[in-house]
């Protein structure tokens, strides 16, 4: 159990964002400190070993002097040994004689300019050995091979920074590792409170919401944006139920009377004309059936962008003035007054069809919710098309819901008509890359449907 968290822990993203940033840390780290080592101790170190290449010089020059001798140069090397506690000589005599303070080893000294370092145990006062580091060189002058050479004073210094160094790195990977260990913790909590939505969603928990810190952090962010998901979908499936509800019942009423009716027919089987009768109305009520779907159809294809449909440039105020040219009878039946005011003509590109179909369901509408006597206006303003009406109105939080499909304002569904008209008209606006919107006339209803070229 604890292998399989394990192994599932070191698998997530952050995990390997954490093993990716510690090797960054470590490099930079790294970086800072040799910049560090080489501005001081590595500094020091060329210094010292400059300090080694002009004693060489210096010994070989005075060995080259016209008045040195084999003599005189072997005292000098003895001496300088002597009064120098930092100062290494070893003169190797072309008799193979030795001469100087250092005692003779099997370390192959590096000829001049080259470097060498090598440990020697040094006595102190008290015969307390003790190791210290020599840097040095080889040098031949004509009384034999000459190696110089100079304590290094800051090896401890080295070994200490290298220690400190090593443990920097340690820490510097322990730290990024443990924060990182950390920070994966949160964030697989977070994953998992999203796992465990998804799952009680899945499971039909539909109102079950991811919690939101406050913090407006990229997880709250996460978090608002699937909560409002939920709250779409939520509504998606109350519609759906609505409009599932609104079939039902809109389609058992024609049903219920095309029943009735045959079930009545026996009783009239042999009168003609209420056989006629009977007919005509089976007729209208199956008619209205197909009418429902029909409209139920044509505004999904429109929705879904199934209208194949060659866009052509289309004269809208021509439109206007046809639709209202149709309508009018209908509203002087009401004794309804049409008012049109066409301020700035515009073309746009789409179906001639549609956008009279969609003002016709709108002006319809007005006609049909305005009182007798009502007033109504048509104003076309460039690509701004505003039908406005008298009448009773919508409450504004109806707005929205009366352009979902099969939506009616009577509740008891009595009234004629399926509850298609707004939705086709708004199904039609966006298909021609345009807006709807209703706001209240005081009193009354403003359509107002907006057009782009």
């Amino acid at each position: 159990m604890w292998l399989e968290r394990l192994k599932f822990f070191t698998q997530t993203s952050i995990w390997r964002f954490t093993v990716a940033f510690s090797i960054i840390v470590l490099l930079i780290c790294s970086g800072i400190l040799a910049i560090v080592y080489q501005l001081t101790l590595g500094e020091q170190k060329q210094q010292l070993e400059q300090s080694v290449r002009v004693s060489a010089i210096n010994f070989v020059d005075l060995a080259n002097a016209s008045d040195m001798n084999a003599d005189s140069f072997r005292q000098i090397i003895k001496q300088r040994s002597r009064r120098s506690n930092s100062l290494i000589l070893m003169l190797r005599t072309t008799d193979d004689t030795l001469i100087g303070n250092l005692e003779p080893f099997s370390v192959a000294v590096s000829v001049y300019p080259e470097m060498q370092r090598f440990a020697i145990a040094i006595a102190d006062f008290q015969a307390e050995p003790s190791l210290k580091v020599v840097v040095s060189t080889r040098v031949e002058t004509r009384f034999g091979d000459l190696t110089v050479g100079l304590f290094d004073q800051n090896q401890q210094l080295e070994n200490t920074f290298t220690t400190a160094s090593v443990a920097t790195l340690i820490g510097a990977s322990f730290i990024t590792l443990l924060v990182g260990l950390l920070f994966n913790r949160r964030v697989l909590q977070r994953v998992r409170e999203i796992g465990d939505l998804t799952a009680k969603v899945k499971a039909g928990h539909l109102q079950t919401r991811l919690p939101v810190s406050g913090r407006n952090n990229e997880y709250d962010v996460i978090a608002v944006q699937i909560n409002e998901m939920l709250d779409d979908i939520d509504q998606q499936v109350d519609t759906v139920v609505s409009v599932t509800d609104n079939i039902a019942h809109d389609l058992r009423t024609p049903l219920s009377r095309i029943r009735m009716g045959l079930d009545g027919h026996q009783c009239i089987e042999n009168n003609k004309a209420d056989t006629q009768l009977w007919r005509e109305g089976l007729l209208a009520e199956l008619d209205q059936l197909m009418d429902t779907f029909e409209a139920m159809l044509e505004l999904s294809r429109l929705q879904k962008g199934g209208q194949l449909i060659d866009k052509k440039i289309c004269h809208l105020e021509r439109i206007c003035l046809d639709v209202v040219d149709l309508i009018e009878p209908l509203a002087e039946q009401k004794n309804q007054s049409i008012e049109v005011d066409i301020i700035s003509p515009i073309d746009i590109k789409g179906d001639a069809n549609l956008l009279f179909r969609a003002i016709y369901n709108v002006l319809q509408n007005a006609v049909k919710y305005t009182p007798s006597g009502g007033n109504i206006a048509i104003h076309l303003d460039g690509g701004t098309l505003t039908i406005s009406d008298n009448g009773d109105g919508i409450p504004e939080h109806q707005f929205d819901r009366v352009f979902q499909r099969l939506s009616r304002l009577d509740e008891s569904r009595s009234s004629e008509g399926f509850g298609m008209g707004l939705a086709i008209v708004k199904a039609i606006v966006q298909w021609h890359q345009g807006s709807i919107f209703l706001a209240d006339n005081d009193p009354g209803l403003s359509v107002q449907m907006l057009f782009f070229k």
